[in-house]
């Protein structure tokens, strides 16, 4: 009974490498013998289509299909477009889809097991000759075999565990685009009051050169309005490559070809019901429980009782740091917001010295560089105001996504 005894240790060493190595309809036919007529093992598994497979990270986005792709990106829209266009999150999300696909089938299997199980004891008493006897006892035990490799596949905690990724993937692209979004409003805002320090400087120097040809500028004068003119073209040619740049990095990651004429819709203020709704307190739950360091920290395994006893320590303290960061990112916004207040009423007192400005040189009584002077100053305080927005808009959503389980080391 040589030939038998290895039929049946080859059929049980086919089972275990093609559970470990292939996907469940490789295990299926190595099992099962000439099953893969049926099912191809190397067929690829279609992934899902947009808004499909696991279940998503975070609540279905406000904006319409039509919306998310039309030529106007509004701040609100970068969750939509993350979820449904950024690369990174659509290959995983078809990665854990086919997982999911894969322990489904695995399940199945392992029904188809307990089945085949069954009729090789039935067929093992009735009147058969040993060596076929023997071959079915192998199936027997191949079925066996399966049912644990299923069952490794079919880990309850598998697809908790790739929800989790997916929403932490996700929640750090959104996080990471809002800020450049932020970033790239705060500096296209310094664009034109750039701009217009060049014309400025410009002014300045023809009006230097002016006042040296009738003896009344030196020629140091001129020197130092050259040399201020350089320093605005300069700078507005530096900021000029980085907007291109960070716009470029933004529409990558939203899905958008890198050239694509996208117009990025301003950021406002946060709305105050929005604030009034922050509790670090009443939120410092949520915080902890949703908190992807504290999660991985629970999720460790820990053999005896001194490593339980270091794990422990590790959760409290990690609480600890989440409410504590919590507390500091709360004091963060509302430092933000008695900024922004502060900028906002410089805003709106430029806004009436812009005005008063047009009024007089309408009058004549502005010469051109002292009027480009007041514009500069009031593209400077518009600039201002944009940066104080993003800053307040940023702090609250650094809160936000505290609450909902992402914290920066640094945070506070």
């Amino acid at each position: 009974m040589r030939t038998t005894g290895w039929r049946r240790a080859a059929l049980i060493l086919g089972v275990c490498l093609a559970a470990e190595t292939a996907s469940p309809a490789a295990v299926y036919a190595a099992a099962v013998p000439d099953s893969g007529r049926e099912a191809q093992a190397d067929t690829p598994a279609a992934g899902p289509a947009l808004g499909e497979g696991l279940p998503q990270a975070q609540e279905e986005p406000a904006y319409s299909k039509e919306e998310l792709e039309d030529s106007v990106l509004a701040y609100g829209e970068i969750s939509g477009r993350i979820e449904n266009y950024n690369t990174t999150y659509r290959n995983l999300n078809t990665q854990l889809y086919r997982s999911t696909t894969n322990i489904a089938a695995a399940r199945d299997l392992a029904e188809e097991a307990d089945e085949r199980m069954e009729d090789a004891f039935d067929i093992k008493s009735s009147e058969m000759d040993a060596e076929t006897r023997a071959l079915y006892e192998g199936y027997r035990d191949a079925a066996q075999e399966l049912r644990k490799q299923a069952q490794k596949m079919t880990n309850s905690e598998l697809s908790g565990s790739g929800e989790r990724t997916l929403r932490h993937t996700k929640n750090q692209l959104v996080k990471t685009v809002q800020n450049l979004y932020l970033q790239y409003e705060a500096q296209a805002a310094q664009e034109a009051a750039l701009q217009k320090s060049e014309e400025l400087a410009q002014a300045r120097l023809e009006e230097a050169q002016a006042r040296q040809a009738l003896g009344g500028a030196a020629a140091r004068d001129v020197l130092m309005a050259q040399r201020t003119l350089t320093q605005a073209r300069s700078g507005a040619l530096q900021l000029e490559a980085g907007l291109s740049n960070l716009r470029q990095n933004l529409l990558i990651l939203l899905g958008f070809p890198y050239n694509a004429p996208v117009e990025f819709e301003p950021v406002t203020p946060p709305e105050e019901s929005r604030i009034a709704a922050m509790n670090p307190q009443a939120d410092r739950q949520a915080a902890v429980w949703a908190n992807y360091d504290l999660q991985t920290i629970k999720q460790t395994a820990a053999d005896g009782s001194a490593a339980r006893g270091n794990k422990q320590r590790n959760v409290a303290m990690t609480e600890q740091t989440v409410a504590i960061q919590l507390e500091n990112l709360y004091a963060g916004v509302m430092a933000k917001r008695q900024a922004f207040e502060g900028v906002k009423a410089q805003y709106e007192a430029a806004q009436k010295s812009w005005q008063a400005a047009q009024a007089q040189n309408a009058l004549g009584m502005l010469g051109r560089a002292d009027y480009l002077q007041a514009e500069y100053a009031w593209l400077s305080s518009q600039a201002a105001y944009t940066a104080a927005v993003c800053d307040y808009e940023r702090a609250a959503g650094d809160y936000e996504w505290a609450v909902k389980g992402l914290i920066l080391a640094d945070a506070g």
